[in-house]
């Protein structure tokens, strides 16, 4: 199932070519890329990590794809992540949630960390703790 999964986004992914014009793509997102980004500005912080989750298979799958990339995040964490999504998310529901990201791969894209052997990338994942705002 993982492996299907992963080739639609992977497939997905190599019909948008380079980041630049990512957002304008005609692809079809699948999961919590489908949704719109309201559903998403509406959950409580505790029940967006599966948002999160989609997010990093999306991250994954673009690191993979363009040889330029080792890692799209660059030296932002996983709460930098977060926090762009909620704001985007707010400032507009009703994009979807697929395309926010890619809006969000389009600004990381200059600063993230390029496809070199001799360096190691920034990760983040399923361990890091969400810090809950009082």
């Amino acid at each position: 199932m993982k492996k299907k999964l992963l080739f639609f986004l992977a497939a997905a992914l190599v019909s948008l070519g380079s980041a630049a014009g990512l957002a304008q793509n005609t692809s079809m997102d699948i999961g919590e890329g489908a949704e719109f980004c309201e559903k998403y500005a509406k959950k409580p912080i505790e029940k967006k990590n599966v948002y999160i989750v989609w997010v990093q298979g999306f991250f994954s799958a673009f690191n993979a794809l363009d040889p330029k990339t080792k890692n799209i995040a660059g030296s932002k964490d996983y709460h930098f992540v977060r926090q762009w999504l909620d704001d985007y998310c707010k400032a507009n529901p009703k994009v979807y949630f697929g395309e926010a990201v890619r809006v969000l791969i389009e600004e990381l894209y200059p600063n993230r960390t390029p496809n070199n052997p001799n360096t190691t990338p920034k990760t983040w994942g399923a361990g890091d703790k969400i810090a809950i705002p009082n």
